[in-house]
């Protein structure tokens, strides 16, 4: 498994943090992971790191568009047209803006979890410090990590999307059927992301791979 943990900015601070997880129950499933943190998230760096160690999980985290996947301050890592051979027959996890658009569909990945569109979350900014304990941030990351994570639990790429796809509605029925539960704020802010980011995950090509 390869994971890039880009923190150049706040958004991708949150993903790299709460990845974590992810590596951890990777780890613990016998899964070896070679993680490319901070500014080494280059393309020379991914690329090599693909080639040399053929890792047949790749887990992106960054910003991107409907052809690419970016790294460290928005360099771009993955371009569609370019590189993309590099995902081909291997199961990716994109946590990026909009690379389930086009590079998803046409990379040729075994299997391809992302996002069609913006990724959209919330922050709490008296927790930037702390984004594992961000009360705006939690429900949302929470919902996007649970398909990596169920990946690396060597579930199946349709596994991995639905029980992603079922934390989502499961937080968005806890804000709508408890509403009086929640501050105004949380409901305004949190409720209104679950639902996007739930109809912008898609699940691309073998629905049944999945890590040996």
């Amino acid at each position: 498994m390869l994971v890039t943990l880009p923190e150049h900015d706040l958004a991708t601070l949150y993903s790299s943090k709460w990845s974590k997880e992810v590596i951890d129950v990777a780890e613990r499933n016998g899964i070896h992971v070679t993680s490319i943190e901070g500014s080494n998230v280059t393309r020379n760096r991914v690329e090599r790191a693909i080639t040399s160690n053929k890792p047949m999980f790749l887990m992106f985290n960054g910003h991107g568009s409907d052809s690419m996947i970016a790294g460290h301050d928005f360099e771009p890592i993955i371009i569609l047209g370019d590189n993309d051979n590099l995902l081909k027959d291997k199961i990716v996890h994109a946590f990026t803006c909009s690379s389930g658009r086009t590079l998803g569909a046409r990379c040729g990945a075994s299997a391809f979890i992302g996002y069609s569109n913006w990724f959209i979350m919330c922050i709490d900014g008296n927790s930037t410090n702390r984004p594992l304990e961000d009360r705006l941030a939690s429900p949302i990351m929470q919902c996007a990590m649970e398909a990596p994570k169920q990946l690396a639990k060597k579930k199946t790429a349709r596994e991995a999307y639905e029980q992603s796809q079922a934390k989502y509605q499961r937080w968005i029925d806890e804000f709508t059927l408890s509403s009086s539960k929640y501050t105004t704020e949380e409901l305004q802010l949190i409720l209104p992301c679950l639902m996007w980011n739930k109809t912008c995950q898609v699940l691309y090509e073998d629905n049944d791979a999945k890590l040996n």
